[in-house]
């Protein structure tokens, strides 16, 4: 015959199983006896007497004791606020590849990768403090490389900044419905 101990944290949750063989004798102290009997379940308690894992992939504890010692599954239905978590992460991801994935401007494709975005800016920070009314920036371009004079890189940089801004505000107005939602249901209109 064999005994089944656990290990429970301040919530009651089961943190750790073990039998009684590999625990020693005297049990050390903490852990709790929840049952015994013969067979593999019991002998190699630690990954047999349970049906499923300790943790679930999420990290949640899985299993605890009731108030009167008998092992117990955890309610693992997701909080509000857990709901709302992986929703805010899902906006961010969102208006991230929004924000990278581009635009359109007179015909031509623009880049809005971060990369892009910067070469952009330095290009119209140059050509807005350059005296040179001449003034011109050889541009490689998905179709090839193309010239551009002071104002129309200025004009492509003020373009992505929009864009780049418009996503950022498309994302600070979906954050705050999530914030304000009060069910899941209501979580789950909100989409980019």
């Amino acid at each position: 015959m064999y005994a089944v101990y656990v290990k429970i944290d301040g919530e009651r949750n089961i943190t750790m199983v073990n039998s009684d063989t590999f625990l020693g004798d005297p049990v050390p102290e903490g852990w709790i006896k929840v049952d015994e009997g013969t067979g593999d379940a019991y002998f190699l308690a630690q990954n047999n007497y349970l049906p499923q894992p300790l943790v679930t992939d999420d990290g949640k504890y899985r299993w605890r004791l009731d108030g009167s010692g008998q092992i117990v599954e955890n309610d693992l239905t997701p909080t509000l606020d857990e709901l709302k978590a992986v929703k805010r992460a899902e906006i961010a991801a969102a208006r991230y590849a929004a924000e990278i994935a581009g635009i359109a401007l007179n015909g031509a494709l623009i880049r809005t990768d971060r990369e892009s975005q910067a070469l952009i800016t330095g290009a119209a920070l140059a050509a807005s403090q350059s005296e040179d009314e001449t003034y011109s920036v050889t541009w490689k371009a998905k179709s090839g490389f193309v010239t551009l004079s002071a104002a129309q890189v200025i004009a492509v940089a003020q373009a992505v900044r929009q864009h780049v801004q418009s996503s950022f505000d498309r994302e600070a107005a979906l954050q705050a419905a999530i914030d304000a939602a009060a069910t899941e249901a209501e979580l789950n209109g909100i989409t980019w």
